[in-house]
């Protein structure tokens, strides 16, 4: 028997394997490094060191968690070898490309959860499809064990949101934002209880299985675990307060130190998540050679295999350089941080109906509360949450006690779940103890709070739809697999490689559209004047698009052909979104250091931008009427109805051309729109008559009638905003430059 494609496959595997490694990596660096990138408590570099370093270790401790690939999931004896195979490679081609696509889109989710779920859904159709008449597939799941699993993880979601929200709560109350002086009579208990349960964390969850620990250590700890961590605590509470005492920043080491844990709990732990599968793989090799028979059951895997060290460093080593070099891994960790962040940042999620429906809730719930508190009571919690207004803080997402919070609070319930033999998601855990600190952190004001939430949920939502996901396609490509063997991969491996490409591309124009909305928000804080003639640039590119849309819209009224209308939805609610992005961009100018002539600029381009606003809906009913007609096939317009309209198209065309112009030359004298004016105030009157006429001879159908005048309306309608929208600009271009506005005196 030829066992050249075994080998070939084993090579192939671990090539997978590699690139398993690096989407990994990328999804779940925002575990361990969003606390301390987010309050800035050092340098990059410095905290990707450390990071580092806790990958190493965990990697390097990580050999007791490869059981859950080989035997966790499913029970390996009950297939044969060859179809372990294609189970296998089914759970890698379709872990990179989830992984890979919720890289993509900055969405973090959790790497067990997808591993869980494509061993269960590329095991049980196997089963289904090799399993003898009579037998149930769900024989050859290990039905306890998953479910144990599965339900632990997403449990933790709830707990660790209502945790987080909690401790954060407490602390904030504790220490306030001025927590320099608080920080003199509690800072030392608050440091030593941080340090005792990051330390006992690294103890009992992170190498709880490795080879740096041992059952002796494991059981010794357990049974006396509450006299261990009182001891510590007290030790390092002296430690602690002595060095507060000495102006050190204990936050900076309870932090790094923080990273440092969760990193070495993620390479013990989750490391699985990536290599586990090709060791499996490895192993069914090893044993296809030793019996000689493919169609031998995998009996073999049932026991425990140590792997080999080296591996597990070089895991370690491209962990590493994915974390030093990822721009994905940056892109996923930015969602938590603007999600969790304080300040004014570039919200990454549109709103929702669920999160508005949430938020209008809890506003409700908050009203009432406050209605039966005591006012002694508000007045002490208000002066608690006062904050601080200077450039240090405000350069931050969130200031290190919260970031201390959130790393304290997401290993002190990842240890309690290891206690109990619980099941947790590192993913799950950190990111909702980071949203449940935020929110009570008054993080999520009102203005920010639909899209946070909303945000929130997006991720929320995309967990479930992982578990979904994964079952069904790892299902679909060991199906084929069955089917067409190893020849299947002649067509995996180039879709493979092809959406992996395609992502890369998303990626790349997404992040170069976020760099231009952040350079927007910086130059606001920084240079007020020229946002101010950015977004007049920008509004001038969004008429002329709206212009062209407009053309297919109507080229679609006149032949009564709907492929005119494609596409044309999505630009008109695009338009619309950057409406309420620029309105959201005006607001947040600080208007007292803008000169005088910058002020009326900004007024002029806020009446523009309202104009414009108007000019969208008014493309939009004319959108909707349009579509209702080629909808219910009513005919197309008559060269008569068309030569009526054509004088509205010409002017409303020329107000376009003229827009476009008096933006391009940047001067205010280039098209007067009086003519305009003149012209529409007979126009209306003699459309209508005409039309009224051609349906009295028959000539025009009475259900035409409607939408051809309410189109007529929006158009007539939408002139007058366009010559609304020129005078604007036209006012907004003749303010010149000036001298500062002279200050209000009080």
């Amino acid at each position: 028997m030829d066992f050249n494609i075994y080998q070939t496959v084993i090579l192939l595997m671990f090539l997978l394997a590699i690139s398993d490694l690096i989407v990994g990596v990328a999804n779940d660096a925002v575990n361990f490094t969003n606390s301390a990138v987010g309050s800035k408590v050092s340098s990059r570099s410095v905290i990707l060191i450390v990071a580092s370093l806790g990958i190493l270790i965990g990697s390097i401790s990580s050999t007791g968690m490869m059981e859950v690939a080989r035997k966790g999931i499913f029970r390996p004896e009950l297939f044969s070898l060859e179809n372990l195979i294609f189970i296998f490679l089914s759970v890698m081609i379709t872990d990179i490309l989830l992984l890979d696509f919720y890289n993509t889109f900055g969405l973090p989710t959790s790497t067990t959860v997808s591993l869980v779920f494509e061993l269960f859904g590329a095991s049980l159709m196997m089963a289904f499809l090799t399993k003898p008449v009579g037998t149930d597939a769900f024989d050859y799941i290990n039905s306890q064990s998953a479910i144990k699993i599965i339900s632990g993880i997403f449990l933790s979601i709830l707990v660790a949101f209502i945790m987080g929200m909690i401790a954060q709560g407490i602390s904030r109350l504790i220490f306030t934002f001025n927590f320099k002086e608080s920080m003199k009579y509690f800072g030392g208990f608050f440091a030593a209880i941080s340090t005792s349960i990051v330390s006992f964390f690294i103890i009992i969850s992170a190498l709880k299985d490795s080879s740096l620990s041992s059952t002796e250590i494991n059981t010794f700890v357990s049974n006396n675990f509450f006299l261990l961590i009182s001891g510590t605590t007290l030790v390092l509470w002296v430690a602690f307060q002595s060095l507060i005492l000495l102006n050190y920043n204990i936050f900076k080491f309870i932090i790094l130190f923080g990273t440092f844990a969760l990193a070495v709990a993620f390479a013990g732990n989750d490391l699985v998540n990536f290599v586990g599968v090709p060791i499996a793989g490895y192993n069914t090799v090893q044993l296809i050679q030793e019996t000689g028979d493919p169609q031998a059951f995998g009996t073999g895997l049932t026991g425990k295999v140590k792997v080999p060290q080296m591996f597990l460093i070089f895991s370690a080593f491209i962990m590493i350089l994915t974390l030093l070099l990822s721009k994905k891994a940056h892109t996923v960790t930015k969602t938590e941080i603007s999600l969790a962040s304080e300040k004014n940042e570039h919200e990454l999620f549109s709103s929702n109906i669920i999160g508005r429906r949430l938020v209008a809730v809890f506003l409700d719930f908050w009203t009432a509360l406050k209605a039966i508190l005591p006012d002694s009571f508000k007045t002490l919690i208000k002066n608690r949450y006062k904050r601080n207004k200077d450039s240090e803080t405000e350069s931050k997402a969130f200031d290190p006690l919260r970031a201390s919070v959130n790393i304290t609070t997401a290993s002190l319930i990842i240890m309690t779940g290891s206690l109990y033999k619980l099941p947790l998601s590192t993913t799950f855990v950190t990111f909702m103890v980071a949203m449940g600190s935020s929110l009570a952190d008054k993080a999520w004001t009102r203005q920010s709070s639909v899209s946070r939430v909303s945000g929130v949920l997006t991720v929320i939502a995309g967990w479930f739809v992982t578990a979904m996901v994964t079952t069904i396609v790892s299902a679909a490509v060991v199906t084929f697999f069955y089917f067409f063997h190893f020849y299947a991969l002649i067509l995996l491996i180039p879709i493979l490689l092809f959406l992996v490409y395609y992502f890369s591309k998303i990626h790349k124009a997404r992040e170069i559209d976020f760099k231009e909305s952040l350079e927007s928000i910086n130059m606001l804080r920084t240079n007020p004047e020229s946002s101010i003639h950015s977004m007049l640039t920008t509004l001038s590119q969004n008429v002329i698009e709206a212009g062209k849309t407009l053309d297919n819209i109507l080229l679609a009224h006149s032949t009564g052909n709907a492929k005119s209308l494609k596409g044309t939805k999505k630009i008109l609610q695009r338009l619309s979104l950057q409406y309420s992005t620029h309105m959201s961009r005006i607001a947040e100018i600080d208007d007292s250091d803008l000169s005088e002539i910058a002020w009326l600029s900004a007024f002029s381009i806020e009446s523009s931008l309202h104009n414009f606003r108007r000019v969208i809906n008014n493309i939009i009913s004319i959108r909707d009427s349009v579509s209702f007609k080629l909808e219910n096939y009513f005919t197309a317009l008559s060269k008569e109805e068309d030569t009526d309209l054509s004088d509205l198209k010409k002017s409303i065309h020329e107000l376009f051309k003229a827009v476009e112009k008096i933006s391009n030359k940047n001067s205010a004298k280039v098209t007067s729109t009086k003519p305009f004016q003149k012209k529409l105030a007979n126009l209306k009157y003699s459309i209508h008559k005409d039309q009224i006429k051609r349906v009295k001879k028959g000539k025009s159908h009475l259900n035409d009638l409607v939408p051809y005048l309410m189109i007529v309306e929006e158009m007539m309608d939408l002139n007058n905003n366009l010559i609304e929208l020129h005078e604007n600009l036209e006012k907004t271009l003749s303010i010149g430059t000036g001298k500062k506005r002279p200050t209000k005196k009080s």
